[in-house]
C-alpha cells in the first residue's frame, strides 16, 4: 500500500505555523501596550501650590549657589533673577496681582507676598522696552542668629 500523499508541502505547513504563531505573539504583544498605556497616567496633575513652592525652593537655591543671599541682621535676604525669577513671577500670577511702578531706574510690575516680592521690568529708565526678573525672598531669623 502507497503511504497517503498530502495536499501541502512540508515547507507550505511550516510557513502556516509560523505564521499562526507569529500573529499570537502579535496579539499578545498588542494586549500587553494596550494595557501598559490604558493604566498610565496621561499627565500627573501638580496644584498651583505645589508648583509655587518648588519656585521658591528654585529660588533660594539659585541664590545660594551664585551667593545673592544678604544677611541683614534679622532677616537673610535671598535674591534670584532670569529664569528662576520669571517662573516664580509667573506662578505667583495666579494669586497675587501686579503692582505697576515707575521709578528712576524704569517702569516695573511687581508682585509682593508677604514680605517677599517679586520684579518684571518693562521698561529700563530710558523708557526702552525690557524684560527682565527678579525675586527678593525674606526669611526672618530674629536677633538669635546674628553676632
Amino acid at each position: 500500500m502507497a503511504p497517503p500523499k498530502f495536499s501541502h508541502e512540508p515547507s507550505a505547513m511550516r510557513s502556516q505555523t509560523y505564521s499562526r504563531q507569529s500573529g499570537a505573539r502579535m496579539r499578545r504583544f498588542a494586549m500587553v501596550v494596550w494595557f501598559v498605556l490604558a493604566s498610565a497616567p496621561g499627565y500627573a496633575q501638580i496644584s498651583p501650590q505645589a508648583l509655587t513652592l518648588a519656585g521658591l525652593n528654585d529660588c533660594m537655591k539659585e541664590a545660594i549657589g551664585a551667593g545673592s543671599v544678604e544677611d541683614d541682621g534679622t532677616v537673610l535676604i535671598f535674591s534670584c533673577s532670569a529664569a528662576k525669577a520669571r517662573t516664580l513671577y509667573n506662578f505667583l500670577g495666579r494669586k497675587v496681582s501686579a503692582e505697576v511702578v515707575q521709578d528712576r531706574n524704569g517702569k516695573f510690575e511687581n508682585r509682593h507676598f508677604g514680605n517677599n516680592a517679586c520684579y518684571h521690568r518693562v521698561e529700563d529708565a530710558s523708557g526702552k522696552a525690557a524684560d527682565e526678573f527678579r525675586c527678593d525672598l525674606i526669611l526672618a531669623i530674629g536677633d538669635v542668629l546674628s553676632e
